[in-house]
């Protein structure tokens, strides 16, 4: 599919088209993004390859590239996009190509996580997405210097969430229930040494849904799914957690007794045990 997005700069507009899908491996083929600052700006895809050209000049190659973006720093122009081998090994990573006096390309970004950006004032702000127990990775782009990695900092869930906003029905993974401060501040008081454990379990390949006024969800480790994975139920109405998982080699862990699980959880957590049976 092609996109076409117009951006209005002054008294000209610039168009761009930007490739959401990658074309299959059929004859060579050009995607002509268009005229940026008096530049042309081409992807051409032969093969599995994209190449991003600037003025007929190759600056940067791999299987998918897409442009997000068209922004103005200083008056300056610049294309922020992503660029990807394929495959759902990681995300797209960043990159910026600005169009000072001559065409310059920074990146992309060596990471494979999510990141998003944003434009504050004089530079664009990249940031990983906050994952519960992961510290969040942050860059900025300036003009005058590229890329520059910043501190890192720790994930924090979001100050004055509660159980209340469980009736908003926004989660949908497991890893959502340790974004909510009230919430993974109870999961902590259950499971206590083992919090930092359980929440990398439950950060991983996984879902969730409400059943009425209660979420459940379950989560496992990455490429060992069959051995350790976990399970979260909770209930709104008596803001209470019952957390259970499989550590590698060992048996079922549950949080607190089961004779203590109300029989909704009980169900689930039998369901949810079957797999080793």
């Amino acid at each position: 599919m092609i996109k076409t997005c117009r951006h209005l700069f002054g008294s000209f507009a610039i168009v761009t088209v930007v490739s959401l899908l990658p074309i299959a491996a059929t004859p060579a083929q050009a995607i002509e993004v268009g005229r940026v600052a008096g530049h042309s700006v081409e992807i051409k895809k032969e093969d599995f390859e994209a190449a991003l050209s600037v003025d007929g000049r190759q600056l940067h190659k791999n299987s998918i590239i897409l442009f997000d973006e068209i922004v103005s720093i200083n008056g300056v122009l610049a294309l922020v996009g992503s660029s990807s081998p394929g495959g759902n090994a990681c995300d797209g990573s960043p990159f910026v190509l600005s169009f000072a006096e001559t065409p310059r390309l920074d990146g992309p970004i060596d990471s494979c996580v999510s990141i998003e950006h944003r434009v504050e004032g004089d530079r664009i702000a990249f940031s990983a997405l906050p994952v519960p127990g992961r510290k969040t990775e942050r860059w900025e782009w300036t003009l005058a210097g590229g890329f520059k990695t910043l501190s890192a900092t720790e994930f924090q869930p979001t100050a004055g969430s509660g159980w209340d906003n469980l009736r908003e029905r926004k989660l949908t993974h497991p890893a959502d229930a340790f974004r909510n401060q009230e919430v993974s501040a109870s999961v902590r008081s259950l499971v206590g040494p083992d919090f930092d454990y359980f929440q990398e379990l439950m950060i991983g390949v996984g879902s969730g849904e409400f059943k009425g006024d209660d979420f459940v969800g379950s989560a496992c480790r990455p490429h060992n799914c069959d051995e350790e994975a976990g399970l979260l139920f909770l209930s709104r109405q008596d803001r209470a957690v019952f957390a259970a998982w499989k550590p590698a080699g060992k048996k079922i862990v549950v949080h607190p007794n089961v004779k203590a699980w109300p029989e909704k959880a009980k169900s689930e957590l039998r369901i949810w045990a079957r797999q080793w049976e």
